[in-house]
């Protein structure tokens, strides 16, 4: 498999990780929060309406990270899908050619 573009990517409202529907190997999700406890959601396709893989609950006034040692794959590219409460989330991805 080789690589188009990868990297880490801070992320502060809905969009595309990648490049938009090409396949995308998650590695890290960090979301940072503020006085509020926030979710990120990183769903499978290019919309807020694919299907949820990662449900990334976080705590209040902290940072909380969780690895994939190999990678998690989005086949139809990875879309995150911000909450309101959310400082911000970083995302260490590779996507996919």
């Amino acid at each position: 498999m080789s690589f188009d573009q990868s990297g880490s990517v801070r992320k502060t409202a809905d969009g595309a990780v990648g490049v938009s529907g090409k396949p995308v190997r998650v590695y890290s999700v960090t979301i940072m929060n503020g006085a509020t406890a926030s979710s990120a959601v990183l769903r499978n396709g290019t919309t807020a309406a694919g299907d949820a893989y990662i449900y990334h609950l976080g705590t209040t006034n902290t940072s909380k990270t969780v690895s994939f040692e190999k990678g998690l794959l989005f086949p139809d590219g990875c879309y995150y899908d911000h909450t309101a409460t959310a400082s911000a989330a970083i995302i260490e991805f590779a996507t996919e050619i």
